[in-house]
């Protein structure tokens, strides 16, 4: 199985899904949310590799502490999180990359895009934050649900389906989780590193260096999201010069699962990106 390793002797499992036919687009790289290996992006992989609207090599990242990865005891930090990415590319011996990240997997996606800059050729985020001083907190009772997670992984509980979805789509959560807990069997939770990706997330600070970010970048949020607030998107979208914001009605935290061809969205937004400030050629 191919791993990364990093400067510190980290393993990172990597996963390549090569298009079906010859492509000159740069390769995606996907990084999930806190507690999820990469095969909680499901289909998504595939079906963007072989789209003949998005065909390009994609490749999905175990986080450290996730899946196939090693899970060190901590302490996490978001730009050793970064470098793991960076340690990915290396190792599949790719220059530049559009990276997208979701929830937690944003966070990594903004602070390898402050840390990697060369090696970023398009940036999409979906349901995440810039962090602190700029971000806007989660209230409590989302935080609670969020910090139950590991322990209820596995078992379909409605007030987990409320952390994840909206109103409008908890009828389909039946449909929309029905691979999870096979997948948990796979790659579970661990309950220490789920805390130490947590502890690594209330670091995160990425929020005033992101006018430092000049490739184009698709922000998008759903506008029923109490774990990360569509107003998170607008503000990071304000403060990175070559940016799109979307905020998606009737769409909670969930994106990828409750609408799986999310990511071919924002990469259609991501090609259409109008360059306000010049893009260094590197």
């Amino acid at each position: 199985m191919p791993h990364a390793r990093t400067r510190w002797g980290i393993r990172i499992f990597y996963e390549v899904h090569e298009p079906d036919a010859p492509t000159s687009a740069d390769p995606l790289v996907l990084v999930h949310g806190v507690g999820l290996s990469g095969r909680f992006w499901f289909d998504i992989p595939r079906s963007i590799a072989c789209d003949a609207a998005t065909r390009r090599r994609v490749i999905t990242i175990d986080n450290r502490g996730t899946g196939r990865s090693d899970k060190p005891w901590g302490p996490y930090r978001m730009r050793d999180m970064a470098d793991d990415v960076a340690a990915v590319l290396d190792a599949c011996e790719i220059r530049r990359a559009v990276v997208a990240g979701f929830s937690l997997g944003g966070m990594v996606a903004l602070n390898f895009a402050v840390r990697h800059p060369e090696r970023l050729s398009g940036l999409v985020l979906l349901a995440t934050t810039p962090g602190f001083p700029v971000g806007r907190v989660p209230g409590l009772g989302a935080l609670a649900r969020l910090f139950a997670l590991p322990i209820a992984a596995g078992r379909r509980i409605r007030w987990l389906d409320r952390l994840l979805l909206s109103d409008q789509e908890l009828d389909r959560a039946p449909e929309i989780f029905a691979r999870w807990p096979a997948t948990l069997r796979q790659d579970p939770m661990y309950l220490r590193t789920f805390a130490a990706q947590l502890a690594a997330a209330a670091g995160h600070t990425a929020g005033l260096r992101l006018s430092r970010i000049r490739c184009p970048t698709v922000v998008l949020a759903g506008a029923d999201d109490i774990l990360r607030s569509s107003t998170n998107a607008e503000r990071i979208a304000r403060r990175i010069p070559n940016s799109y914001v979307e905020v998606l009605p009737g769409v909670a935290h969930g994106i990828p699962w409750s609408n799986p061809r999310i990511i071919h969205h924002a990469l259609e937004k991501l090609a259409n990106v109008p360059l306000r400030e010049p893009v260094a050629d590197r």
